[in-house]
Formats: structure tokens, C-alpha cells, sequence
């Protein structure tokens, strides 16, 4: 056995419900090396991880640790061996400080009590490790969806393990913490730690992975170092097939007369007077550096919370939008960024999720038709390819990228004129992005206004016409999308003006 093998699943095998989901897997997790994990969503990745790290069984293989097999009885015995977990979906508890989660666990006590001034110093310690400022006597509740992701990682750093998994960590991260993250995975891995990195973000895979695997329907379809492959030789081993045009042709022009518009628009001291007039047919994106007002701004316009000052107009007309319910009668539709608490009912149906906002339409004299419920759900379905055993299947049940799937086609049946998209590709996988990209393009030339708030540079650049950067709560400047560069919106991310043409 290698010495430096920390963690090897050999030959794994995974069935649910007489479905295949792994066959015949083997993962070798080594010392000082950063694996990355890609394949399309529902291919397996986050099922071989589970079972790695304890949370499930296989059906067939082994597991070793350090040499020696090992049956992780679950996921806490693997985290005691030395194996952590970053999941891709958030388990912080509300109620609990930043601290207080962090140490989760692992609190310092005094007598039989926990030192809570003990506690909340240590959790510091970790998050200083990381190179983050987050208050640690802050509440759960309160933490951006960024701050969320850095609490999560911190809290696995906690127990010092010895193999690092990472399910898509830089999704709801902004450039500049994403390269801390990178930073610290290059000091854990010169200290010998594994670490495992999922993630559908390509130029992540060589700028900061050694080796590479790639899942496709359960099989394992490549197992090479990073150095002796291309982005499009991972992209085709993916999805079985050469991928081009990751983006769709953008709008030849943009129209000038505006459908929707804000008028000196403020949400408390987050937003600060902003105006824009955003025409019918095109993609308006939205970027900046985390916390600059992005999200504050996208759930005011949604009436989640509300503006405290200022006008919104839609087609000339004034709209008093103080909740969603109002948003939703203004023809304005909301893919949050937080699927699991905001986009899905997760312990429902995919047919129900999918028909939630269209019951009135598909009801006949007040009474709901399943039929019809069935065939509107499976429009869904089949417009973004979603992979299902069945519509009557818990959405809980899904891959993250396919739930995100679901939350992007129930809002495109409700039929909005104006769709407020909040990292709408935020862990889906390259083949699912470009279905969700022409989707959005198909919408745009019925003539929806689609606002895109992203933080991926690349995702805003491909897919914008006009790009508004946010910085302090105030629009710093506006490129046309044909005109973009990462250096051009990283300069207004940071308050500069870049030296391009701007939109008049």
C-alpha cells in the first residue's frame, strides 16, 4: 500500500432503489494532493463522497484508511478518524453563534459548562486561519450566503482532518474570497492534508487541483493529473461529447426604450439611490464584490424587502411593490440564491414544486386537475432535462444542480415579464449551465427582462448585454457586455473606472 494513500475507496458500488448511481469506483485520496471531483449533476459525485466520509454505505467495495480497512459506521466515526465534509448545502443552526457553530463539537469547557470566552477565541483562531473576518459572536441567522460557506469550512477545519472534501465552496463566494480559499488550500496541502474539491468551475480545476476525476452516470470516465489535460478534454468526458459556445448569442443591440425602471430607489443604508432603465428583451446583468448590495437589491425589487425610498416603474406605470405577493401580480418572477429555504418545499413532490405558482391556471372551477398538474410539471421536465425516476419524486431526493433545475423552470412557467435571476447556475454542472443559458435567451426574445445578479465574472460577461457593478450600495459603473473584461469589472468592483465605453 502507497504511504501516501490517506483514503482509498476501491471498487465502489451504489444502488437506490434498484438504480445504479456508482459502479465499480475506485478514489485514491493522497497526501499534500488536491483531487478534484467534476461530472454532470447526478452523476455520483456527492453519493461517492457520502460514502467515503461515512454518510452512506456501499452496496459493494471497501474502504481504507491509512492501509487498513475500515467500515465508517457514519458520517460523525469518519469525522473522528480524521475525514471531513464540507457539504454543498448549508446545516448552521440560527439560534447559535458564529463561534458557537464553529466549535460545534469541539467547545472548550470549564468545569462541566463550556467557556464560551474560550470558545468564541478559538473559532477566531480558525476563521484568522482562513484569512476571513467574520464576528464570531454574531448570530447563524444573520450570515450571507458567503458568510455561511467560510462558517461551514471553518467549522470542518476545527478537527484538523486529515482528508478535506469541498462540495462546490466557491459558488456563493466572491473573487477575492475565493482566492483565500485557494490560499488556504495551498497551506493545508503543504502540510499533507488531502483535500477533495468539487466544483463545475473549470478554471478552478487548474488553479489549484493536481489530479482529476471525472464521474458520468455512476462510471468513472477519466483519472488523470491536471497537467495532462484541457478544459475541453474534461468537458467532453463530462457530457460525452465535444461542448462549444458555452454562451448563446447575445442581443445584436440593445433596445433603448425601458419597460422597467428604478428611480433614485434606496433599501436602508445597503442601496443608495440608484437608477436604471432596463428595456424588455435583453439580460441585464448585475456584479460587484460580495456584501456590495447585489442581493439586497434583487430581493427589494421582489418586495422581500422592501425599498425605503424611491420609485419603481413598470411600463410607465408606478408599482407599489412591498412584498412578493405584489412583485408577482407586477409580472416580476425571483430565483433566489438560496434554493433549499427560499426556492423549494422540499419535502413536496417535483410536480408539486413545479405547479406551485400556476394553480390558478391549471384549476377548472376551483378544482385542481392532477392530470393537468402532471403534464404542466413535465413541460418543465423536459425543458431544462432535469433527471427524475419520477415527477412524484421528493425534490429533497435531487441533486442540487437539478433542484436548482426545478426552482429555474417553476418561476419560466409561471411566465414573467421581468425574471430577477440570483446566481442562477450556482451549483450546476457545464452541460446544465449552457441548457439554462439558452433557456434564458429563448426568454429574451419573447421580450421577458431578465435581471442576472452573479458573481461569477465569466457568467456576466458571456450573458449580459448591459453589466451595472455595484460598490457601497451605488452603481459604479455600467459596461456594455460586448465591451467587458474581468480587469474592466474587477476596476469597478473596486470603486475605479475602467478605460472603456460606457453605456450612455
Amino acid at each position: 500500500m502507497d504511504k501516501n494513500i490517506i483514503l482509498a475507496g476501491k471498487h465502489l458500488r451504489k444502488e437506490f432503489h434498484g438504480n445504479v448511481v456508482l459502479d465499480d469506483v475506485t478514489i485514491l485520496c493522497k497526501k499534500g494532493v488536491v483531487l478534484a471531483l467534476v461530472g454532470e449533476n447526478g452523476a455520483g459525485k456527492s453519493t461517492l463522497m457520502n460514502i467515503i466520509s461515512g454518510g452512506l454505505q456501499p452496496d459493494g467495495g471497501e474502504i481504507e484508511f491509512e492501509g487498513k480497512p475500515v467500515k465508517f459506521r457514519n458520517s460523525h466515526h469518519a469525522l473522528q478518524m480524521g475525514i471531513a465534509f464540507v457539504h454543498q448545502e448549508f446545516s448552521l443552526f440560527d439560534d447559535l453563534t458564529v463561534g458557537e457553530n464553529i466549535m460545534l463539537g469541539s467547545e472548550p469547557r470549564r468545569s462541566c459548562f463550556t467557556d464560551s470566552h474560550a470558545l468564541h477565541r478559538q473559532a477566531q483562531k480558525v476563521l484568522n486561519e482562513l484569512d476571513y473576518q467574520i464576528d464570531v459572536g454574531r448570530m447563524g441567522g444573520g450570515l450571507t450566503p458567503a458568510e455561511q460557506q467560510i462558517t461551514e469550512i471553518a467549522k470542518a477545519w476545527v478537527t484538523r482532518p486529515k482528508v478535506l472534501i469541498l462540495d462546490e465552496p466557491t459558488s456563493s463566494l466572491s473573487k477575492v474570497e475565493v482566492d483565500k480559499l485557494f490560499r488556504f488550500i495551498g497551506r493545508v496541502k503543504e502540510s499533507g492534508v488531502s483535500v477533495v474539491l468539487i466544483t463545475h468551475r473549470m478554471d478552478e480545476i487548474f488553479q489549484v487541483c493536481d489530479e482529476t476525476i471525472v464521474l458520468k452516470d455512476g462510471v468513472m470516465t477519466a483519472v488523470e493529473p491536471v497537467g495532462n489535460v484541457t478544459k475541453d478534454d474534461l468537458i467532453s468526458k463530462m457530457v460525452g461529447r465535444e461542448v462549444s459556445n458555452t454562451f448563446p448569442q447575445r442581443c445584436k443591440s440593445v433596445p433603448k426604450d425601458a419597460y422597467f425602471e428604478l428611480r433614485n430607489v434606496s433599501v436602508g443604508k445597503r442601496v443608495q439611490n440608484i437608477s436604471l432603465r432596463i428595456p424588455k428583451g435583453c439580460v441585464t446583468g448585475f456584479g460587484g464584490l460580495e456584501g456590495q448590495g447585489q442581493r439586497d437589491l434583487a430581493r427589494a425589487i421582489f418586495g422581500i424587502e422592501p425599498f425605503t425610498s424611491g420609485q419603481v416603474l413598470i411600463g410607465g406605470e408606478e408599482k407599489s411593490i412591498r412584498t412578493p405577493g405584489a412583485a408577482m401580480k407586477a409580472g416580476i418572477g425571483f430565483v433566489p440564491d438560496d434554493r433549499k429555504t427560499e426556492g423549494l418545499v422540499l419535502p413536496l413532490s417535483i410536480e408539486e414544486n413545479m405547479s406551485v405558482l400556476v394553480l390558478d391556471r391549471i384549476a377548472r372551477n376551483g378544482i385542481l386537475s392532477r392530470k393537468r398538474v402532471r403534464a404542466e410539471a413535465q413541460k418543465g421536465v423536459d425543458r431544462l432535462r432535469i433527471k427524475l425516476s419520477s415527477l412524484k419524486q421528493p425534490v429533497v431526493d435531487l441533486s442540487g444542480g437539478n433542484q436548482q433545475k426545478v426552482v429555474f423552470s417553476k418561476w419560466v412557467t409561471a411566465n414573467p415579464e421581468i425574471l430577477i435571476l440570483d446566481e442562477p447556475t450556482r451549483g450546476v454542472d457545464v452541460q446544465s449551465k449552457l441548457e439554462i443559458y439558452t433557456l434564458i435567451r429563448e426568454l429574451t426574445s419573447k421580450g421577458v427582462c431578465i435581471l442576472l445578479f452573479s458573481s461569477d465574472m465569466l457568467e456576466l460577461i458571456g450573458m449580459s448585454d448591459v453589466i451595472h457593478v455595484m460598490y457601497e450600495g451605488r452603481i459604479s459603473g455600467s459596461i456594455n457586455g460586448c465591451e467587458a473584461t474581468e480587469e474592466a469589472l474587477m476596476s469597478l468592483s473596486s470603486g475605479v473606472s475602467p478605460t472603456v465605453k460606457k453605456e450612455g
